[in-house]
């Protein structure tokens, strides 16, 4: 997300602020993995995958301070190809409200949160081992990882593995040159449709009216993607969810800014 700003103030300090623009577009200093088979989400979410309360609390975030590493294909039953896996990932996560908000309101939903700057994965990485101390049983179903899903999103998951995608509040990148940085554009929307499932779910969330009337000229334009209507959308809880949770549209709210959302399925 393009701004950092205070929220929670229990987990949260001056450790974790860092500067708020990285550009995607560089070669990736940190560990990926070669494909989904060199996934093992049970690191991730150690409690749905039967591993002990031990387990439950060590944190695989793929930064310097809480390191991973994809050396070799792991077992079928961890690496996606078995019953549990990742249907919801929000990308740019930030702060991780709406993770967090995910995974409380569809706790039967594995919530895999996506970010590139480093402190912030720490910062969300140690709430989650915070709240699963504090409410055994619960937030099990959430987890983060620092990578580059502008380079690698597609190294994470299978084909038609998700139900439903998040955008919140994407760095918008103003100038003409670096328009080829945002996180929609044509290239990777044929990426994310290989790895939502059909009828699944796209959704895109921003305060900057062009970037808005961007991500509906590239989605419109693209054909493994249909616009959802008003009256498509009225039972999706997940609205409510991305218009309120996230830490930079509670700060829009406060300012009293716009917020623009489309939501798309894929076809």
């Amino acid at each position: 997300r393009r701004c950092v700003q205070e929220t929670d103030a229990e987990y949260m300090g001056q450790d974790f602020r860092m500067r708020a623009h990285i550009n995607p577009l560089n070669s990736t200093p940190f560990p990926y993995p070669l494909n989904p088979d060199y996934v093992d989400w049970s690191l991730h979410y150690p409690a749905i995958f039967g591993k002990s309360q031990q387990e439950n609390i060590k944190l695989y975030l793929n930064t310097g301070e809480y390191p991973t590493e994809y050396p070799k294909e792991v077992l079928a039953e961890y690496n996606g190809r078995g019953q549990n896996k990742v249907e919801f990932a929000d990308v740019g996560c930030g702060y991780g409200g709406l993770i967090f908000a995910l995974g409380k309101a569809f706790p039967t939903n594995i919530v895999f949160g996506m970010e590139i700057r480093d402190k912030l994965v720490n910062f969300v990485g140690e709430k989650v081992r915070a709240l699963r101390i504090e409410n055994p049983g619960q937030f099990n179903n959430v987890s983060v990882i620092r990578t580059n899903a502008m380079r690698h999103i597609s190294n994470y998951f299978r084909r038609g593995q998700l139900l439903k995608l998040f955008f919140c509040f994407p760095d918008p990148h103003f100038k003409k040159s670096h328009e080829r940085r945002r996180i929609i554009n044509t290239g990777l929307l044929t990426e994310y449709a290989y790895i939502l499932r059909p009828k699944g779910r796209l959704y895109a969330i921003t305060d900057v009216k062009n970037l808005h009337e961007w991500h509906v000229q590239h989605l419109d334009n693209h054909k493994l993607f249909r616009k959802l209507s008003e009256e498509e959308l009225k039972d999706d809880p997940c609205i409510e969810l991305m218009w309120n949770e996230t830490e930079e549209g509670k700060k829009v709210a406060r300012n009293n800014g716009h917020k623009f959302y489309v939501v798309y399925e894929r076809v």
